[in-house]
């Protein structure tokens, strides 16, 4: 469950979905305004679901597949990944900084 860590309102799906596809660094809380950031812990699970996600994606070509074994492996390895993706965020009132150099 995401909450603001100033406000403690709870986060919609909707609003965490924006999050995650924005390339900005913070996001202001939608009820309070305070600028929330990603946790490092959340950032270093992200890159691991998407590593495995472009793996998963990848195998078919390892046996070589036909574009129909992509689409199946492809299709619910996207759904799932965004979905642990957007259920597992962490947010944080202070900026941790870059992901490599904390």
């Amino acid at each position: 469950m995401t909450r603001c860590t100033n406000c403690g309102t709870r986060w919609t799906f909707k609003e965490k979905l924006r999050k995650s596809f924005s390339f900005d660094r913070g996001m202001p809380c939608p009820h309070c305004g305070e600028a929330q950031y990603l946790t490092w812990h959340y950032r270093k699970k992200s890159s691991l679901i998407t590593f495995l996600m472009l793996l998963l994606f990848f195998l078919p070509t390892f046996f070589n597949a036909s574009w129909q074994a992509h689409a199946s492996v492809l299709i619910p390895t996207l759904i799932v990944g965004i979905f642990l993706q957007i259920h597992t965020f962490e947010l944080t009132d202070k900026d941790d900084g870059d992901f490599w150099n904390v």
